[in-house]
């Protein structure tokens, strides 16, 4: 077993903290890339409602701020000049200028005498407070850009990683992007534990974790070495991908301190995502090319951090490529991994099919034994993949073909079914199943998309993710809020 040392890396640690507080004892306000300070606090003027195009500058009822103007918000329509729901509206009741008569409200787009059960009349207007993200919990309390009214609480769906603008960004189910937070230099991976958000900064070499809400600022911590490339979560630990050190940093979520550093090899193993299964931990090392290391899953036994063995991946992909094994997840009790399958191209660089994209399937009740899974030439270089609660669908981002495929795990064995095509994407990424639809990042944009994953419809598509000043964008990763 191979052990890093944590003596050096936990002064380093306190000398990081050290400098950090000494920046906050003088009141520096460090803003995301395109924020300003309004008030004392950063914000997007681009988005902000509260300071629209301008500091102070406040968008009216039921408008949203979108690239520095207020204009309807989403299920509004323009009425007489202001902005206006026709399905509660009393004074446009299911269509402007359409008024209901005195003492009845508008439920549903008809005037009627009383409020269904259940709902709340707010001036006339009927809303559902568990949903209504104009009357959120009570009447005229407004949920954000980027959130969704739910249980009767305003809240992000699911969070987005822009790396090129150096932040974290919440959005709703509609994919409308809120305001950012800034998130060191990189934001790559994200993850939630111990009651935070947490993002893995690829380029300070730092994790930051915010409140679920977003509502304050983050709190960075460097870890140093470099080039984090994933952050994987069991329960209130992050596995943090340090791909520079051919390492993994264990960091205990709740006690705020890095408990373990796993060295896996050589810098070349390139680790990247950890699955969890039967008290083990699966890590996939992407590796560089045929002699720098990696190309496997090592297994590690997370009491001790010692590998238990490494699943050599070599023989499953299609001569003479390589694997690079990248995402692993855990379904049915067996371990899934996304095999890339690449050759060398033209340029010198492991970027072109070899093959067809493929799974590893390692089985950790019959002593790790390995088989694979062909994905079909609908699914070239594959990265991100999510399982479903239930571990019977898998979902491949399949990069090299523009689409994500649905996978079953049937008793009778696995099936393919047909891809889900992105809607205009380049190379869809990083997956997050969340509140029964499925967010796909896109790896060449900054853009994130939805689809139902029982029917594959498209639902809904948005640019999360700003260009940076140097004139491109990436949504990095996609994480579910709860």
């Amino acid at each position: 077993m191979i052990r890093m040392p944590l003596p050096a890396l936990r002064a380093a640690l306190a000398a990081a903290a050290l400098a950090l507080a000494a920046c906050s004892s003088d009141h520096e306000l460090v803003c995301a890339a395109g924020e300003q300070v309004c008030g004392g606090a950063c914000t997007s003027v681009e988005i902000d409602s509260s300071n629209c195009g301008a500091c102070g500058t406040a968008c009216g009822a039921y408008q949203e701020c979108n690239a520095g103007a207020c204009e309807c918000g989403p299920g509004t329509v323009e009425c007489g000049g202001g902005c206006v729901d026709l399905s509660s509206d009393p004074a446009s009741c299911g269509a402007c200028g359409n008024a209901c008569g005195t003492g009845q409200v508008c439920a549903g787009g008809v005037c009627a005498s009383a409020c269904p059960a259940g709902q709340l009349s707010c001036g006339g207007a009927c809303a559902d407070p568990s949903s209504d993200r104009w009357n959120c919990g009570a009447c005229g309390v407004r949920c954000d850009r980027g959130e969704s009214c739910r249980e009767g609480a305003c809240r992000p769906d699911v969070y987005v990683a822009c790396f090129a603008t150096d932040d974290v960004r919440p959005a709703n189910a509609a994919l409308r992007g809120g305001l950012p937070r800034a998130a060191g230099d990189g934001p790559i991976a994200l993850g939630v534990a111990a009651g935070r958000l947490w993002a893995a900064a690829s380029l300070s070499h730092s994790l930051v974790s915010f409140p679920l809400d977003l509502g304050a600022a983050g709190v960075e911590t460097v870890l140093g070495g470099g080039d984090l490339e994933a952050l994987s979560v069991a329960g209130d630990r992050l596995w943090v991908a340090n791909a520079a050190a051919g390492s993994l940093v264990v960091y205990d979520a709740a006690a705020r301190r890095v408990v373990d550093e796993v060295v896996l090899g050589t810098t070349g193993v390139n680790p990247r995502w950890v699955a969890f299964a039967n008290g083990r931990a699966y890590a996939a090392l992407y590796g560089l090319d045929p002699t720098s290391g990696g190309q496997e899953v090592a297994v590690i036994d997370p009491a001790t951090g010692g590998i238990v063995r490494r699943v050599d991946l070599r023989a499953l992909a299609d001569a003479p490529g390589l694997p690079f094994p990248s995402h692993a997840v855990v379904a049915g009790g067996r371990v899934f991994v996304t095999l890339a399958n690449l050759r060398l191209g033209e340029w010198g660089y492991y970027t072109d099919p070899a093959g067809n994209g493929k799974l590893a399937v390692i089985d950790p009740a019959a002593d790790d034994a390995l088989s694979s899974v062909d994905l079909g030439g609908g699914c070239l270089n594959p990265g991100g993949l999510a399982a479903s609660a239930d571990g019977r669908m898998l979902w491949v981002a399949c990069g090299g073909s523009g689409a994500v495929l649905p996978v079953e795990l049937g008793d009778a064995g696995i099936t393919l079914h047909a891809p889900v095509a992105g809607p205009d994407f380049s190379a869809p990424g990083n997956i997050a199943l969340c509140g029964g639809m499925a967010y796909v990042t896109d790896q060449w944009s900054g853009s994130v998309w939805r689809f139902d994953p029982s029917t594959g419809e498209r639902l809904a598509a948005g640019e999360i993710c700003p260009q940076s000043q140097a004139g491109w964008a990436w949504a990095a990763d996609v994480a579910c809020a709860p």
